[in-house]
C-alpha cells in the first residue's frame, strides 16, 4: 500500500465522526522531537488496576540507560458516561479498531460474537470504534463511529464475508501429514517412510513412480505454501500500518483489536513487522491479539512440536545422506531438501504458533494476547479497563542523536506483586510524518535530520505537476541514483509544504548485485512515484542510503503547483526530455502523465544537454483548455543572458478526445553555443495565459 493510500485511509477515519464529535481535544501522545510519552497499565496480583502510584514507583530505561521522568499522570475515564459523549480536555477519548485477519468461517463467526459482546457490554465510555477486514488488502466495514447499530451491522457483514485462499492450518496439516506418513490415500501413506528411510516399500516400478509423484506433490504444496505465508505476512503488516497511520493523529488512548488464527512472520517479513511495532509505539496505539481459533483440540504447542519433529528427522537423514532415495543422482543438491531450507522451515513453524507472532506483536505494543479459550469476554473486559485507566509518563531521551535506529523502552515497577504493560520501543526519527516510518526508511530519514545534507551518494531529483484533476495536480517525482558501488539501497522522498510540514512520504528499497550494479546492468536506479498535491509551494527532499556501507546522499528541489480550475486554461510543467522508451502492447492503454502516444518519456533531471551526443533539444508539455475556449496558441522562446535568441509559434492547437493537448517538439542544438539557457513557453486561449519555464544547460 503506497503513501497515497495511507492518506486516503486517514481522511476516511477522521471524517467518519459526526460533526459534533470533531470538537474532541487534540492532545498528542506520540514521540515528539524532545520528549517521549508512554502510557502504562499497572495491575496488582489480583489483576485489578493499581492506582495511587507516583513517578518514584517506576523506573524507565531507554536502550538500557535510565531516564529521568519529566511528567507522570493517571488518566481515568468514568464508566457511567455514555459512549460517544464529548470528552473533556482532561480525559481524551478512546479509539478501537476491530480487525478480522483472514479468518476461516468458524473463526469468523466466533470473532463476530466476541466483538458483539465487547460492543454491548464493555466498550469504554467516550469511545469510537471502527471495523475492518484484512485479506489481500484492508477493507473498511465501518468507519470510526459511536453508533452501535451501525457497528452491529458491520460486524454482521464481517461474519458473512469470505477470505482468500491464503495458507492456513489446514494447508500446514496437509504438508506435515504428507511427510509424517499420517495422510490417507493411494501412495500417500508411506511418503515419509519412503523418503526418509530410503527402504523401498513399493513392490513394483509402477508403485515407485506413484511414490515419487506423491513426494513431488508434497514439495510443490510446501513451496507454494511458504510463498503464500510471506504474502500473507506482508498483507497483514501493511494493513496494520494503514490502521496505525489512520489512528496516529487522533487524541487519547488508541487500540487495535486483531482477531487472528495466527500471525506468521517469516524472515523476509521481519523488517515490516518491526515497522509495525515502531509505528504503533510512536502513534500511541496498543495492539491486542485475540486467537479466533478458540480452545483448540490439539494445542498450538503440540502442532508445533509434531511439525518440528518431522523436520528434524528429515534434516538428520539429509545430513548423513545414507538411504535417502532422492540423494541418488543430482537430487541430493535439491534446495527443497537442503539442511538450510529445513532449518528455515523449522523456524517458520515456531513463528506460526499464535503465541509467537501475535503474542509478540501485542506484548511489544503495550497490549496482550487472549488465547486458549472459547470465551474471550474476560480478556476483552480487561482490554476495556486498559483503555479506561492508565498512567501517562514522559521523559526527554538522554541520547539526542536521532539516528533512525530502534530504541528499546523498558518500564519497571519497584513495588512487588505488580504486572505492568508498556510499549517496548520506537524508531528514533525526528520528523513528523503523515504515515508511519518503515524499518528500512528510518536510517535514511535520519541522514536528512543529522545536519548538512550528506554527499557520499550522488543523486538527481525532479518533480513535475500535471493539473489533471483540479484543484489537485498529479505530481510525478523521479530520483536517479548511479548504482555502481551500492548494494542495499533505500531511496526516500519527502514532500514539504510552505510551513515545512511533511505532506507525503514515498520510498523503495533496492537489492543490487554484488558488483554494485543495477540488476539490468550498469543502468542507474530510477525511482518513480506519483502523488496528488493542492496548489502551493513545496520542497522535495530525496535521500539515498546504502545499508551495507552506510553511505548516503541527499538533495532538494523546489516545486510550484499553480492554482487549477476546469473552467480555465491549465498547463503542466515544461519538461525537457532526457530519453524515451517504446511501450509494450499491454502498456499503451495505461493513463500516465509522461506517456506520449505509445512512447514513455523520461525527464532530464538537470544533466547538461550535449550538442555532439544529443543533437536536438526535446521538450514536452500538456495543456487542458476550457470547454468554452478549446483552441490555444503556443509560443516557445529560447532565452540566453536575458534575451530571446530563438522563437517559434504554433497556432490553433486543439484537444484530443480526452480533453488535453500534448505538445512535444525538438530544437536542433547546433544553433546554440554552449551555455546556460531557459525555455519559456507561453500558452494562451485568447483570455487565459499560462507561462512555463525550464532551465537548460548546453554543453559542447
Amino acid at each position: 500500500m503506497g503513501p497515497l493510500s495511507y492518506v486516503l485511509l486517514l481522511s476516511g477515519a477522521a471524517l467518519a465522526m459526526p460533526a459534533e464529535e470533531r470538537s474532541i481535544p487534540t492532545t498528542s501522545f506520540a514521540v515528539s522531537t524532545e520528549r517521549v510519552k508512554v502510557d502504562v497499565v499497572v495491575r496488582d496480583k489480583k489483576d485489578a488496576i493499581l492506582r495511587g502510584l507516583t513517578a518514584a514507583d517506576l523506573e524507565v530505561y531507554e536502550d538500557g540507560v535510565r531516564q529521568a521522568v519529566d511528567s507522570f499522570d493517571f488518566v481515568e475515564r468514568s464508566a457511567v458516561e455514555p459512549a460517544g459523549a464529548l470528552a473533556s480536555a482532561a480525559t481524551p477519548p478512546a479509539f478501537v479498531a476491530v480487525a478480522f485477519d483472514r479468518l476461516s468461517p468458524a473463526a469468523r463467526s466466533f470473532a463476530q460474537q466476541a466483538a458483539l459482546g465487547y460492543l454491548d457490554r464493555v466498550l469504554p465510555a467516550r469511545s469510537w470504534m471502527g471495523v475492518f477486514s484484512i485479506d489481500r488488502g484492508l477493507t473498511t466495514l465501518q468507519r470510526f463511529t459511536a453508533d452501535r447499530d451501525a457497528l452491529r451491522r458491520s460486524l454482521d457483514r464481517a461474519a458473512a464475508g469470505a477470505s482468500a485462499s491464503y495458507a492456513g492450518l489446514r494447508e500446514r496439516d496437509a504438508i506435515r501429514n504428507a511427510y509424517a506418513g499420517l495422510a490417507t490415500g493411494p501412495g500417500q501413506a508411506h511418503v515419509a517412510a519412503a523418503e526418509l528411510s530410503g527402504v523401498p516399500e513399493c513392490r513394483s516400478a509402477e508403485d515407485e513412480v506413484v511414490r515419487r509423484m506423491e513426494i513431488l506433490d508434497s514439495r510443490l504444496l510446501e513451496s507454494f505454501e511458504s510463498l503464500e505465508r510471506s504474502q500473507q505476512g506482508f498483507a497483514t503488516t501493511h494493513a496494520l500500518l494503514a490502521l496505525i497511520g489512520a489512528l496516529e493523529p487522533l487524541p487519547g488512548r488508541k487500540a487495535i483489536l486483531l482477531f487472528s488464527e495466527g500471525l506468521v512472520i517469516p524472515a523476509d517479513v521481519e523488517a515490516s513487522f518491526v515497522s509495525v511495532v515502531a509505528a504503533a509505539n510512536r502513534a500511541n496505539v496498543s495492539i491486542y491479539g485475540a486467537d479466533a481459533g478458540g480452545l483448540r483440540a490439539a494445542s498450538a504447542g503440540d502442532e508445533t512440536r509434531r511439525t518440528i519433529d518431522s523436520l528434524q528427522t528429515r534434516l538428520q537423514l539429509q545430513d548423513d545422506g545414507a538411504g535417502n532415495p532422492l540423494s541418488r543422482g543430482g537430487s541430493a543438491r535439491d534446495t527443497a531438501t537442503s539442511g538450510l531450507v529445513l532449518l528455515e522451515r523449522n523456524e517458520d513453524t515456531l513463528r506460526f504458533d499464535p503465541g509467537r507472532g501475535l503474542g509478540r506483536l501485542a506484548d511489544q505494543t503495550g497490549g496482550f494476547l487472549i488465547r486458549d479459550t472459547n470465551d474471550l469476554s474476560s480478556g476483552l473486559a480487561e482490554m476495556s479497563e486498559d483503555l479506561s485507566a492508565y498512567y501517562l509518563l514522559s521523559y526527554t531521551p538522554r541520547n539526542d542523536d536521532y539516528d533512525g535506529r530502534f530504541r528499546t523502552i523498558t518500564v519497571r515497577l519497584k513495588r512487588p506483586h505488580g504486572r505492568l504493560q508498556a510499549r517496548k520501543g520506537y524508531l528514533a526519527v525526528r520528523t513528523a510524518l503523515p504515515v508511519p516510518a518503515l524499518d528500512y526508511e528510518a536510517p535514511a530519514l535520519a541522514r536528512l535530520e543529522s545536519g548538512p545534507l550528506p554527499t557520499a551518494v550522488s543523486l538527481r531529483l525532479r518533480g513535475l505537476q500535471f493539473p489533471e484533476e483540479p484543484p489537485l495536480s498529479v505530481v510525478p517525482i523521479m530520483v536517479e541514483v548511479p548504482a555502481r558501488g551500492l548494494h542495499d539501497l533505500t531511496i526516500v522522498v519527502l514532500v514539504r509544504d510552505a510551513s515545512r510540514r511533511v505532506t507525503a512520504k514515498m520510498s523503495q528499497r533496492y537489492t543490487l548485485s554484488d558488483s554494485g550494479e543495477h540488476p539490468d546492468g550498469a543502468r542507474p536506479v530510477l525511482f518513480y512515484r506519483e502523488t496528488h498535491l493542492a496548489p502551493g509551494s513545496y520542497e522535495l527532499q530525496a535521500v539515498a542510503y546504502d545499508a551495507r556501507s552506510g553511505a548516503a546522499g541527499a538533495t532538494t528541489s523546489a516545486l510550484e503547483v499553480p492554482p487549477a480550475s476546469p473552467d480555465h486554461l491549465r498547463a503542466s510543467s515544461l519538461m525537457v526530455v532526457g530519453s524515451a522508451e517504446k511501450l509494450g502492447a499491454g502498456e499503451r492503454t495505461a493513463s500516465k502523465p509522461l506517456r506520449y502516444g505509445d512512447v514513455l518519456l523520461y525527464p532530464n533531471l538537470g544533466q547538461a544537454v550535449r550538442r555532439e551526443a544529443d543533437r536536438a533539444l526535446t521538450f514536452f508539455v500538456t495543456a487542458w483548455p476550457s470547454s468554452e475556449r478549446p483552441t490555444i496558441d503556443a509560443r516557445l522562446e529560447v532565452v540566453h543572458d536575458g534575451r530571446t535568441v530563438s522563437a517559434t509559434r504554433s497556432t490553433s492547437l486543439r484537444p484530443d478526445a480526452g480533453g488535453r493537448i500534448q505538445l512535444a517538439s525538438s530544437l536542433p542544438l547546433e544553433r546554440f553555443p554552449p551555455g546556460a539557457y531557459e525555455l519559456r513557453l507561453t500558452l494562451t486561449d485568447g483570455k487565459d495565459e499560462q507561462v512555463r519555464t525550464a532551465a537548460v544547460p548546453i554543453a559542447p
